[in-house]
């Protein structure tokens, strides 16, 4: 992960809206990290995506589905 100055990483989080295991999986995760987790607006149509811009620790992102999870560097 890319680790920011305070040691959490940041990345973008896609969901599909029709598949029913991601929208699980990142409803669990923003419930169990949600405190931890600096999320940007949902920048996604909404009708077929949700994509966040979020900076988390690092292990947050691992917890996602690989494929839901896309480390920004720089």
């Amino acid at each position: 992960m890319a680790p920011t100055s305070e040691g959490v990483a940041k990345a973008t989080v896609c969901v599909t809206i029709d598949n029913e295991r991601e929208i699980a999986a990142v409803n669990a995760w923003f419930n169990r990290w949600g405190p931890r987790i600096r999320c940007g607006d949902n920048q996604g149509c909404g009708c077929c995506v949700d994509i966040w811009d979020v900076e988390a620790p690092p292990e947050a992102l691992r917890d996602l589905p690989a494929a839901m999870v896309s480390v920004t560097t720089g």
